[in-house]
């Protein structure tokens, strides 16, 4: 079977940093074989009319289209033996590289009660691999381990209200356990916690500090056909309350979400 491999980017609000880079889809924890090469690559459009911050609507003036595109690079190589199970130790190196459109407008205070907003350009890439330690086809069993590392590389200006690239570091352990359920259905579950250094140069010379974030999510999903699946998903993120000069800006997350996905 196919895997659809996806990449899920959040939106952008304001400046406020993104507490979750992405997520995984179910079996993304299931390796290909060796020597199998991807390139991949991705687009996202998100438009909105209204505005809320800590659940309070702050006007219906206010108009954001955002266009997202990934450019994602993975190879799966065998390293070795692994620690449980006859499928070897499989790595997969990869690198995502993002591109952001974004546009802004209405009379919400940050954007001076009526201007317009806008920015383009590459955001910072990530680099990441995955090192399936436990590879046990013939018992469907998996557990994968997963660092993921952001370079503060892409196109920043601390003097706009919204730039494609973050301006610091961002280290993403996560681990991904997949277990097949007879011999159609298959269980993931995904830990992950994001950590971030420190920006000195948020719009402004301002310092932007933010707590870790946490991430959990589980996949349930069934074969319907020999090419096609369906799950059912549901993530979790809790915590990145941010600072800004010192001051806690009470941003902190604590979010559900479900979601059903249809794959081959």
């Amino acid at each position: 079977m196919k895997r659809l491999l996806v990449l899920a980017v959040m939106g952008l609000v304001l400046g406020r940093p993104d507490v979750s880079l992405a997520a995984a889809y179910a079996r993304d924890y299931i390796p290909l074989p060796p020597g199998t090469s991807l390139f991949c690559a991705y687009f996202n459009h998100v438009t909105a009319n209204k505005l809320y911050r800590n659940g309070e609507k702050l006007g219906d003036d206010f108009n954001q289209s955002v266009n997202v595109g990934l450019l994602r690079y993975v190879y799966y190589v065998n390293a070795g033996k692994a620690l449980l199970g006859d499928g070897g130790l499989t790595i997969d190196p990869q690198f995502i590289v993002p591109f952001l459109d974004l546009s802004l407008s209405g009379t919400y205070e940050a954007l001076n009660n009526g201007h317009e907003f806008s920015t383009t350009g590459f955001g910072d890439p990530i680099v990441l691999a995955t090192f399936w330690f436990v590879n046990d086809p013939k018992n469907k069993f998996w557990v994968g381990f997963t660092p993921w590392l952001t370079l503060p590389v892409g196109q920043y200006n601390k003097n706009r209200l919204a730039s494609p690239g973050g301006n610091r570091w961002v280290i993403k352990p996560e681990i991904g356990i997949v277990k097949g359920l007879g011999e159609k259905a298959y269980l993931d579950l995904i830990l992950g916690g994001e950590f971030y250094m420190d920006n000195d140069k948020y719009m402004g010379d301002n310092k932007l500090e933010q707590d870790p974030a946490l991430q959990a999510e589980a996949h349930l999903s069934y074969d319907i056909t020999k090419q096609w699946a369906i799950s059912l998903d549901y993530y979790y993120t809790n915590g990145g309350e941010t600072k800004v000069n010192g001051v806690k800006q009470n941003d902190a997350q604590s979010n559900h979400g479900l979601g059903a996905t249809l794959f081959f």
